[in-house]
C-alpha cells in the first residue's frame, strides 16, 4: 500500500530532484514507439516485458518488445477505440500496472463505460493485485505533481492537454471543444496546483492568461512541452508537465510517495 513519505528539509530539494518520476505521456502509434528511457528502465529493474494498462474497471496484459507496444496492444486499441494520433497518460502505481487517462486527438478525455476516476493509490494494495502475491516486496520512492490520493472529478469538467508553445509565452490557448468547462464567463479564475504549489490563472478569451507568464516561469516551461490539467472540481486543476521525451518533470515543492512491487 502506498504512503506519503517526509523529507528532511536540509536534503529535500536534492532528494525531490533525484527521484524518479511515476507519470509518462505516450502517443499512440501502432508500432515502433518511442519510450521514455525512465519507462523502459521500470522494466529492466521488474526484469519482466510485460505490463498492465488499467482504463478504469478494465485492464489489459502489454508485451513490450524492442522499444514498441505488442502483444495485447491492438485489442487494447480496439476495445477503448484509440487512434493513431491520440495520446495516452500513464500512471504507475506498482507492479508494472499503470493507470491511464486517454486522450483523443482533439485534446480533451475519451470516457468509455468502464471510465472512472484514477484509483487512490494510499488505499489499495497493487501487490496483491497480480497472481504471485507471496513474492517478496519492495517499495519505490517516487514524485509526481498529482498526489497519491488524488480525487478526479468526471462530472463537472474533463482532463485535457496542450502544448506550450513559447512563441505564445504570455497565455496559453484552451483546446477547442474544451472551452465549453472552460471560459471566461463560467470559469474566470482557475485554480492550478502543481505538487503543493498553487497558482490562480485568469482565463480570457478561451486562453489562460493573468499570471500564465508567472507560472511558466517558476516551471520552466520550454517548447513543446506538454501540460496535462485533471480536474478536481469545475474551477481547480492539478496540471502535470511533461517533457518532450514524454516524462514528468519534477520540482522540490511535488508530491512524494511509495509505491510497491514484487522484489
Amino acid at each position: 500500500m502506498a504512503e506519503t513519505m517526509s523529507v528532511s528539509p536540509t536534503n529535500f530539494h536534492l532528494t525531490i530532484s533525484s527521484l524518479p518520476a511515476c507519470c509518462f505521456l505516450l502517443k499512440c502509434i501502432h508500432r515502433g514507439q518511442v519510450l521514455p528511457t525512465q519507462f523502459e528502465l521500470l522494466l529492466h529493474q521488474h526484469h519482466c516485458n510485460r505490463i498492465i494498462l488499467r482504463v478504469g474497471l478494465r485492464q489489459w496484459t502489454i508485451t513490450v518488445t524492442d522499444h514498441s507496444f505488442e502483444e495485447g496492444w491492438d485489442a487494447f486499441c480496439e476495445h477503448n477505440i484509440v487512434k493513431r494520433h491520440d495520446t495516452l497518460l500513464l500512471r504507475h502505481s506498482g507492479n508494472l500496472i499503470f493507470d491511464v487517462i486517454h486522450f483523443c486527438e482533439l485534446q480533451k478525455q475519451v470516457l468509455l463505460p468502464w471510465t472512472v476516476p484514477l484509483p487512490d493509490l494510499l488505499h489499495m494494495n497493487v501487490v496483491a493485485s497480480r497472481d504471485d502475491i507471496h513474492t517478496p516486496t519492495r517499495q519505490l520512492q517516487v514524485a509526481s505533481s498529482l498526489r497519491p490520493n488524488f480525487c478526479q472529478d468526471l462530472s463537472d469538467s474533463i482532463c485535457f492537454y496542450q502544448v506550450f508553445n513559447s512563441a505564445t509565452p504570455n497565455s496559453l490557448k484552451i483546446p477547442r471543444f474544451i472551452d465549453h468547462f472552460i471560459n471566461g464567463s463560467k470559469t474566470p479564475m482557475l485554480l492550478i496546483n502543481t505538487g503543493n504549489k498553487s497558482t490562480q490563472i485568469g482565463v480570457k478569451h478561451e486562453r489562460l492568461h493573468q499570471n500564465w507568464r508567472d507560472f511558466i516561469l517558476e516551471h520552466q516551461l520550454q517548447h513543446n512541452e506538454t501540460l496535462v490539467f485533471v480536474p478536481e472540481s469545475e474551477n481547480i486543476f492539478t496540471a502535470l508537465i511533461f517533457d518532450d521525451t514524454g516524462v514528468e518533470k519534477v520540482f522540490p515543492w511535488y508530491h512524494t510517495f511509495n509505491i510497491y512491487s514484487h522484489a
